[in-house]
């Protein structure tokens, strides 16, 4: 779990290379992940619960940033790669892979940042422990991709299709979902607070020991949507349809479920 952990570390700490105190920084962070790691687990978890709850808990690099000095990688050459490339561990920064085939593409532990997939086909691609903040996915399709451990504040997913993807244990502050296809989506472990789901349609998405703080469903549709050990008392719900069960998994979690409909 250690070298899990610290691939995690890696992965958002890669666009800021090899700064000073970076050894430090990452053994510090390392050690504290491990101690809620072990909290979680003694709480009664399973290894892999006990970790999305524990990646979820990370905070946001940029501000640890703003305290360390350091320079970011400059970017470099855009990159083309061949259709269903190869690419773990690649430096790809600003590129533009738009309309790109990159079905099962290997981009686990890459420095992402910036990168356009816009229209690309990701089919069952993996972008583990990856860095990707501000990338592009619109109208991309991530069917069965995941994306676990990765930094994807500020992507755009819009008019993506999610169906099974895993966004498991994430960092995804300020990412977008319009007209999205979320079906069986994995939210688990990731912190969405503040996101917008507004209006959308959410089938089997499930949302287990996510950070839901002023996550917005309002005038959401609902059907059979997973918030196992999430506080849904600080999601919005306003106006939403949705199944029984979830409605009832909700009411008992004390969510507030002002105007919702149940099918």
């Amino acid at each position: 779990m250690e070298a899990k952990l610290q691939a995690f570390l890696d992965g958002v700490f890669a666009p800021y290379g090899d700064f000073p105190a970076r050894a430090d920084v990452t053994g510090e962070l390392l050690g504290n992940l491990m101690e809620k790691f072990a909290d979680a687990k003694t709480a009664g978890m399973s290894d892999d619960d006990a970790y999305t709850t524990t990646i979820a808990s990370f905070g946001d690099v940029d501000e640890i940033m703003e305290q360390i000095p350091h320079q970011k990688v400059a970017a470099e050459t855009p990159y083309e790669p061949k259709p269903g490339a190869k690419l773990n561990a690649s430096a790809l920064k600003q590129a533009d892979l738009s309309d790109s085939n990159l079905v099962g593409a290997n981009l686990n532990s890459s420095e992402l940042v910036g990168v356009s997939f816009a229209g690309a086909n990701l089919t069952e691609a993996s972008l583990k422990s990856s860095a990707l903040k501000q990338a592009n996915f619109a109208g991309a399709n991530l069917t069965d991709a995941k994306f676990v451990s990765s930094d994807l504040q500020g992507v755009c997913f819009d008019g993506a299709d999610l169906t099974r993807t895993k966004l498991r244990g994430s960092a995804l502050k300020g990412t977008t979902y319009v007209g999205a296809k979320l079906v069986e989506t994995e939210f688990n472990g990731s912190d969405v607070t503040e996101l917008s789901f507004d209006n959308q349609t959410l089938l089997g998405v499930k949302f287990d020991s996510a950070s839901l703080k002023k996550t917005s469903f309002r005038g959401a549709t609902l059907r059979s949507v997973s918030f196992h050990h999430s506080a849904v008392k600080h999601a919005i719900f306003d106006g939403a349809t949705m199944d029984k069960v979830t409605y009832a998994v909700l009411n008992s979690a004390k969510a507030t479920l002002n105007g919702v409909t149940v099918l």
